[in-house]
């Protein structure tokens, strides 16, 4: 009665989407994110992470 029955539900198919979507706008955010760390205006702010370098 319990466990794998003879037709599971689908999952990754009406996700899969929704994942790759996901990924996407992670990779967009982390390269606006890493642009806006080297821009002129933040450069010498003492509060920016690769301001020591």
């Amino acid at each position: 009665m319990f466990g794998l029955r003879k037709w599971s539900t689908p999952f990754l198919r009406p996700a899969g989407p929704f994942m790759v979507g996901g990924a996407v706008v992670f990779y967009l955010v982390a390269k606006m994110q890493g642009a806006m760390i080297d821009s002129d205006e933040y450069r010498n702010d003492p509060r920016n992470p690769a301001a020591g370098k």
